[in-house]
């Protein structure tokens, strides 16, 4: 079974609570099916007693935020990484940065996965606040581009002939990619952070 990949807005409020305590994401994560306030003390059991006194401050915030507008890639994350990224496959999973230009003048934009990662969480990644803002431009810049000859560019990149058919496959997807588009300049203007839920 494939990797599905889901990317959410936090304030940079949320993501450095995240950052100190990982085990809060499946408060976080789950806020959209907690319908009653206090049943998210069903998640006590992952905190050490000191941890959780100090913690529930930062409940209903995690609670509010948990329940904002969740932009769903699934499986189709893949195809828009390699159309940014010139990669593909999960064991291209880390793209160094969030974006660079190669010797082909390729514009690379990495705004699907992260190599930030929250403590012993490998599979929850985030961009900062800095880092959706420059994304988000990047991303922008990539849009404006020819589909088509933006595709000839990456199979290049990646050794792959390029034909016909693969640009009738990303035009299927143009969609989505607009919607990720739109999603980070969204969260640029909000001043949100960025995370990346991958499983």
């Amino acid at each position: 079974m494939s990797t599905a990949i889901v990317l959410s807005q936090v304030s940079s409020k949320v993501l450095e609570k995240l950052k100190e305590n990982p085990y809060a994401y499946d408060v976080f994560f789950e806020a959209i099916t907690i319908s009653d306030p206090n049943d998210w003390q069903e998640f006590k059991s992952v905190f050490y007693h000191q941890d959780f006194d100090e913690f529930k401050a930062d409940v209903p915030r995690l609670l509010a935020e948990g329940k904002n507008r969740w932009l769903y890639l699934g499986e189709n994350w893949q195809l828009i990484q390699f159309y940014l990224t010139a990669t593909c496959g999960e064991e291209d999973l880390i793209f160094p940065n969030s974006y660079s230009k190669d010797e082909n003048d390729l514009l690379r934009v990495n705004a699907v996965t992260s190599v930030n990662y929250l403590k012993y969480e490998r599979y929850i990644r985030y961009f900062t606040v800095d880092e959706v803002k420059e994304v988000a431009e990047e991303l922008s810049r990539v849009a404006q581009e020819n589909d088509r000859e933006r595709l000839r560019k990456i199979c290049q990149k990646a050794k792959v002939n390029f034909r016909e058919r693969e640009y009738e496959d990303w035009l299927e997807y143009t969609d989505l990619f607009n919607e990720l588009i739109d999603y980070y300049k969204d969260a640029a203007e909000k001043e949100n952070a960025m995370l990346i839920s991958i499983g």
